[in-house]
């Protein structure tokens, strides 16, 4: 999927996000950086008006369309390419299987891949789209997105508009409900030039609070641990639902605060007591959208850390939780010299101890679910990807819905050995609430 350079094409900076993304993957190519989006689609699709739907997607969202550059040794710029041609959009494949699960397997091989393939985005489109079809009712669709260009939200924003193209088409009826769609390369400009006065001077204090306590160093060093190219870990999860769920609820409002909130604060009791840290830091993605921005789809999450010193029991944590992670949410619009200068504070302090704490939310209330539209039926997360942990540390991931919460934690070589594990999986279990986690 390859396209020609921005030529005369105006260029914008990036946002915080996109530069942090964007660096990480040049530092680290092997490291995917792709957002995974799949649905089984059963019964008789309209291949043509799916792929109109797609294409018209496309050009309304410029962050579909961005191509970065980085001449002269600059920071690197991006800009908005014409929509691709229909061969540059999407890939159509009819499968040869024998069986539903052999064409499961290959769809999964195929989404592996794409996810797993570097990004050039000076060369190509920030998306890789494919349509495999088994039989005439049952094809499968999968995406991958750069996650410079995409965020949660932002696929959201593109699934929602996809849909709503393919049932009424890009002019039909319901098409004038739409609003136009904002500009993301016209964001980022506009966050670059905004102050940000008051975020940097609260980092500052960040960055100079942390400074007060010295990370202690965990041998071997990342660095000397030979052939771990593949981090060793141990994940648990934990489905809760109906009256567990509203349970939980009530707890994390007791504390006035948020379920994910008493997460990170069940993670941070529980590493404590592991570790003779005084000072912990959770790094947390935060939206760093406006709220005129809510609608624009593109990469505004910024990864931010959430400082935290050690308490006397899950109560307090919580609490500072609460307060620290709305402080952080406060400070969140931040201009490029101030994401570095986090960046490379709190992750040099992450690089000392040789392990990292972070964690992410998604409510998954924002996509569009389930999709019952012109005789067809579109479920998400038809062929999942595998998920792989890459830090040595603990990796906390939230996905939130009306219904259910579902919480998986993931624990890396620092931590992954019983019974250090067990010890960690139990007290973040009892300070949730008493979940039930699986492992």
């Amino acid at each position: 999927m390859q396209t020609s350079s921005g030529g005369s094409a105006k260029r914008y900076p990036l946002t915080p996000g996109q530069a942090s993304h964007h660096a990480r993957s040049r530092s680290a190519p092997e490291v995917s950086t792709s957002l995974s989006v799949t649905y089984r689609i059963d019964g008789e699709l309209d291949v043509e008006r799916f792929i109109e739907a797609l294409d018209s997607t496309v050009a309304r969202h410029d962050c579909l369309r961005i191509g970065l550059s980085e001449e002269d040794g600059r920071p690197p710029v991006q800009w908005a390419r014409p929509a691709p041609g229909r061969a540059a959009l999407i890939r159509c494949q009819q499968v040869r299987s024998s069986s539903e699960e052999q064409f499961t397997r290959y769809a999964k091989l195929v989404h592996r891949s794409d996810l797993a393939e570097p990004w050039d985005l000076s060369a190509g489109y920030p998306f890789r789209f494919r349509l495999l079809r088994h039989s005439p009712g049952l094809h499968a669709f999968l995406a991958s997105f750069s996650h410079v260009a995409l965020d949660g939200r932002g696929t959201a924003l593109v699934l929602r508009d996809l849909w709503h193209a393919f049932e009424y088409g890009p002019t039909g009826p319901g098409a004038e409900t739409m609003a136009p769609a904002a500009s993301f390369v016209e964001a980022a400009e506009r966050g670059t030039a905004g102050p940000h006065e008051a975020s940097g001077a609260f980092w500052d204090q960040r960055i100079s609070e942390a400074r007060q306590f010295a990370p202690r160093q965990f041998a071997p060093r990342p660095a000397e641990l030979p052939g771990d190219d593949q981090p060793s870990y141990t994940a648990a999860h934990a489905t809760v639902t109906g009256a567990e769920r509203s349970e939980l609820r009530a707890y994390a409002k007791s504390f006035r605060a948020t379920e994910v909130q008493v997460a990170i604060a069940a993670l941070a009791n529980a590493v404590f007591a592991e570790t003779a840290e005084d000072h912990l830091h959770v790094w947390l993605p935060v939206d760093a959208r406006t709220f005129g921005e809510s609608d624009t789809s593109g990469m505004f999450t910024v990864s931010l850390p959430v400082s935290l010193r050690r308490t006397d029991g899950i109560a307090e944590m919580i609490r500072q939780v609460r307060n620290e992670v709305m402080s952080v949410a406060a400070h969140r619009q931040v201009d490029h010299a101030t994401a570095s200068a986090v960046s490379e504070s709190f992750r040099e302090r992450d690089g000392v101890r040789g392990w990292m704490l972070s964690t992410g939310y998604f409510n998954n209330d924002q996509n569009p679910g389930e999709k019952s539209v012109r005789g067809i039926v579109a479920r998400p997360n038809g062929y999942p990807a595998d998920t792989r942990y890459s830090s040595r540390g603990a990796e906390l991931k939230v996905l939130g819905s009306t219904e259910s919460l579902r919480v998986t934690l993931a624990l890396g070589s620092r931590f992954a050995a019983d019974p250090a594990a067990r010890r960690i999986f139990d007290s973040f279990a009892a300070d949730l609430g008493g979940v039930r986690l699986t492992w």
